[in-house]
């Protein structure tokens, strides 16, 4: 009998490529501010400040970083970063 079970894709977990699914998500939070892909980038951060192969200095800003879009996906509003895009201060 065959395991019906899917194989994993080895490439779909590297640090490089849920970097790249996080800028991308990003980028259409950035055009549409849906709560819904806020979460998304927080599960992403979450997900790559946890990940054994992704630099110490991934690790650490995504960890930091989470809980803000954490937020941003529950409140449905834009991040401070956003903000602050908005009013014309860069940081």
């Amino acid at each position: 009998m065959r395991n019906s079970q899917p194989v994993a894709d080895p490439d779909a977990s590297r640090p490089d490529t849920v970097t790249a699914a996080l800028l991308y998500l990003m980028t259409h939070y950035a055009r549409t501010g849906c709560p819904r892909l806020a979460l998304c980038v927080s599960r992403h951060m979450q997900c790559l400040a946890a990940h054994p192969e992704a630099s110490p200095l991934v690790r650490d800003i995504c960890a930091g970083l989470h809980g803000d879009w954490q937020q941003a996906a529950a409140a449905g509003h834009p991040t401070a970063a956003e903000s602050r895009a908005a009013d014309g201060t860069l940081h």
